[in-house]
């Protein structure tokens, strides 16, 4: 079964975003050439589960319990009818909702099963980063991919621009709960801000396949060996790859800086 998320409409829905200047047109993801062998050859991105991200502060979150007896008549009143729940189910849910040790414990394991739940890959919006080449791109070894998400909108939903903070975002169950997977990825520790980082989120984790046309560049690093080079310049031939224009980064000669070519 194709885990991609079913999405309507998604070629126009991803060109309003772009156009309205939310997500640019152009992201990039940096890599080794081991990986980028496999994902060439089977063009596909590996999606991971948030509790397998390098950073532990991650997808953390700030627990709010602090809820008017009104709002939490209200989320209780709509899920009686949507469950079709009785009058002791129903009072079972306002015993749990009205103590907030309770909520407290339903909010955390909530987001413990939507951490585990979904798969995400990241990307980034610029591509010479020099921190990011050395840390993701095997000390400049390896390269950096340049997708057009318009030419594959509906792999590239669902999108969300990293927001780097000081302070873990706040979550509330009652008044947030619809949006659980835009709190977890959305925002990260400002030491991270370098990034640019984009996230994108399916349905489980594993490897989801691109349209080939969405890849338009690989740069190779300042240190990509030769054979490398030569490697996967013959791969992006073979595998049809049309739509890839080969880059090389040049380091210069005066400032802290990558060249692309």
């Amino acid at each position: 079964m194709d885990k991609n998320l079913d999405f309507e409409n998604s070629d126009q829905i991803m060109k309003i975003i772009v156009g309205n200047g939310e997500l640019p047109q152009f992201i990039y993801k940096y890599t080794d050439i081991k990986s980028l062998k496999l994902i060439l050859e089977n063009s596909t991105l590996k999606f991971s589960k948030p509790s397998e991200f390098n950073d532990p502060f991650d997808c953390n979150l700030t627990i709010d319990t602090n809820n008017s007896k009104e709002e939490i008549d209200t989320y209780i009143s709509m899920i009686r009818i949507s469950k079709n729940l009785n009058e002791k189910q129903v009072a079972e849910l306002g015993r749990k909702y009205f103590d907030p040790d309770e909520l407290f414990a339903i909010t955390n394991k909530s987001i413990g099963e939507a951490t585990e739940s979904f798969g995400v890959t990241c990307f980034s919006k610029t591509h010479d980063n020099l921190v990011m080449w050395a840390h993701y791109a095997d000390k400049h070894k390896g390269v950096c991919l340049k997708f057009d998400i318009l030419a594959d909108a509906e792999f590239f939903m669902t999108p969300f621009p990293v927001i780097y903070k000081k302070e873990y975002p706040i979550y509330n169950y009652i008044r947030n709960r619809d949006g659980l997977g835009k709190f977890l990825l959305e925002t990260k520790s400002v030491d991270w801000k370098y990034e640019n980082e984009i996230r994108v989120m399916k349905k489980g984790a594993g490897l989801y396949n691109f349209n080939k046309d969405s890849l338009c560049e690989v740069i190779f690093g300042a240190n990509t060996p030769a054979r490398d080079k030569e490697t996967i310049e013959k791969m992006v031939g073979s595998l049809v790859y049309d739509k890839v224009r080969i880059k090389s980064a040049r380091i210069s000669k005066k400032k802290f800086r990558l060249k692309i070519k």
